[in-house]
């Protein structure tokens, strides 16, 4: 792993009380156990101010949205997305804040940092359709996509309590996180 042993782990999501969210916070956890620092951005937690035309303009971006890239975004060199199937894509504010991300300090944001995917979803298929979209976006904006993808099925049978609770799924995120630590 290059010097900067920080990664930025984003909750795709602003749906409360989400399956995501858990999902994020056990990235976070393994990735700190591993002794790697990581931060969370949970999009349920961004002002919905962020969304307005004014986002398009560098001066018009709000002081939430500016706060996090100059610390989650530009000074990271990796970033872990966990995206949810939201007809049959990634959630639009995942989307938007992608973007607005993009209208201000483009490249220190993007160009050649590492991104690894983790789709999730109810359905059987975990979102793959969701991911290949996301990859493709990252990849316009000069991200290195991991080229394994996980793809997490059926998630409300893992996950009780606000826990991830399978183990077997357990081990196959922490193998991806540690596969994509190496990459």
């Amino acid at each position: 792993m290059s010097e900067n042993k920080s990664i930025t782990v984003v909750s795709g999501t602003n749906r409360p009380e989400s399956h995501t969210a858990v999902l994020a916070r056990f990235v976070v956890d393994h990735l700190q156990k591993k002794g790697v620092e990581a931060n969370l951005v949970d999009l349920l937690e961004i002002d919905r101010s962020m969304l307005s035309v004014e986002m398009y303009e560098e001066a018009g971006q709000s002081l939430e949205v500016k706060q996090i890239q100059d610390q989650s975004f530009v000074p990271q060199e990796r970033f872990i997305f966990l995206a949810p199937e939201y007809n049959g894509s990634i959630p639009g504010v995942l989307k938007v804040f992608i973007d607005a991300l993009s209208v201000r300090k483009y490249e220190a944001s993007f160009f050649h940092k590492k991104a690894c995917l983790i789709g999730v979803a109810s359905g059987r298929a975990g979102n793959l359709r969701g991911l290949d979209h996301l990859s493709d976006i990252l990849s316009y904006l000069g991200v290195i996509v991991f080229p394994e993808k996980l793809p997490v099925s059926r998630v409300f049978e893992f996950v009780e309590g606000g826990q991830l609770t399978d183990e077997e799924v357990r081990k196959t995120i922490a193998k991806l996180i540690d596969d994509f630590l190496e990459f």
